[in-house]
């Protein structure tokens, strides 16, 4: 038997690495650095536990445990990406201004042409009035 095989019969059955294993090691690997300016012996522990927190989840049996915890970061990743990507979609966005109406919150997307205009949110059918400085 050859080390390959030998290492796919080991990890049968176990949970591997997924997207909260490279968190935590991203993790540590700045804390690391972080220590190599701080040396605090409380700050090396905790980068051992997180990398041995790390490498018993991906050797973990318990796949439904795992994923689950998996997922619950992810939803966090993923909202923080979702806000990125919408301010970077805003910051592109040349023929038109982001406002919120002021009654009901929801964010409106207008035509960016200059002046005073009034404009009626879609939501709560409430007139409000929105100045626009400057045209790209």
């Amino acid at each position: 038997m050859n080390f390959r095989y030998r290492l796919m019969r080991f990890m049968s059955g176990r949970y591997g690495a997924d997207a909260l294993f490279y968190v935590l090691f991203v993790i540590s690997a700045i804390l690391a650095f972080i220590n190599i300016f701080v040396r605090s012996a409380v700050l090396q522990i905790a980068v051992y536990l997180i990398i041995l927190i790390a490498v018993l989840r991906v050797f973990s049996r318990n796949n439904f445990a795992r994923q689950r915890e998996n997922q619950a970061v992810m939803s966090v990743i993923n909202k923080v990406r979702s806000i990125y990507g919408l301010r970077r979609q805003r910051r592109a966005d040349y023929t038109h201004i982001y406002k919120k109406c002021p009654y009901c919150k929801a964010v409106l997307r207008l035509p960016r042409k200059k002046g005073k205009h009034t404009t009626v949110c879609p939501r709560c059918n409430k007139s409000f009035t929105v100045r626009v400085f400057k045209e790209k």
